[in-house]
């Protein structure tokens, strides 16, 4: 069974979840709408909370404001999940005014505990303004359930990409396209399709499926951990990433990356 958060667990890794007011520097046309406020929507609609992370800054005046982001899962996927992967919903926002209340499509993959968010041309975000008003909870049900609505689509594509299997000079191809979303002069592409673990190895002729190598290259990317070498010649590990945007940005890069190889390739067919 996954385990939630409970409110407590969500006030110490993202306190700006619960700010009761805006970040003080906001002009007086910002309308403010607390981030436990809409859990409390998420959560009428079965969606829990199962992971936060909050954004660091350099201005302490801002600690309790900034960008956030929490990974949300329905109830029915909680304790007797089916499957590699499960649906998810993130929330993203903030309260200093760098980010609107947004809804990503997600998809959790339980064999490496990623977490990949969709970036469609249909569907993958929906933006909802902080305008208040009394149809805020009606439009934040609203996104939901058009996300909701869209799970088995998502959910299709990744069957499909689990039947494209891509040879070694592809999933090079790929790296390198990831590799541009963030570069480090201390590693080379093709280290990002390294496997961590057996069940994203390549066969004897370094083939490998779509969606493993996308989820190898997005666990290399955001997680780090790579070992390389700095110009000078001091070995290094690569850092994950901590930021919430480009948490968010990274993945999404990622993800139209295997669209556009899948396309590609189905063009070739």
């Amino acid at each position: 069974m996954t385990t939630t958060l409970s409110r407590d667990d969500l006030r110490s890794v993202a306190p700006s979840i619960f700010a009761r007011q805006p970040y003080e520097a906001m002009s007086q046309r910002y309308k403010f709408i607390g981030t436990d406020g809409v859990l409390d929507i998420m959560d009428g609609l079965g969606f829990r909370p199962v992971q936060a992370v909050q954004s660091r800054t350099r201005i302490a005046e801002k600690h309790g404001y900034t960008r956030h982001f929490i990974r949300l899962r329905h109830a029915d996927h909680l304790a007797n999940p089916t499957g590699q992967e499960v649906p998810e919903i993130v929330l993203e926002n903030s309260h200093d005014g760098t980010a609107a209340y947004r809804l990503h499509a997600g998809i959790y993959r339980f064999i490496c505990s990623n977490g990949l968010l969709i970036a469609t041309a249909n569907f993958g975000t929906i933006s909802v303004k902080h305008a208040g008003g009394k149809d805020f909870e009606s439009r934040i049900v609203d996104a939901t359930r058009e996300i909701a609505e869209h799970t088995p689509a998502a959910f299709a594509t990744v069957e499909r990409w689990k039947q494209i299997i891509l040879p070694r000079k592809t999933q090079l191809i790929m790296a390198a396209e990831a590799f541009a979303l963030k570069p480090n002069e201390s590693i080379k592409p093709s280290f990002l399709l390294t496997a961590r673990r057996e069940e994203d190895y390549t066969d004897e002729e370094g083939r490998r499926d779509l969606w493993r190598t996308l989820n190898v290259l997005q666990e290399n990317t955001l997680q780090g951990g790579i070992q390389g070498v700095r110009p000078g010649g001091r070995r290094t590990r690569t850092r994950s990433i901590r930021s919430v945007a480009a948490t968010i940005g990274l993945n999404r890069g990622l993800w139209r990356i295997a669209e556009e190889t899948a396309r590609q390739i189905a063009e070739l067919n």
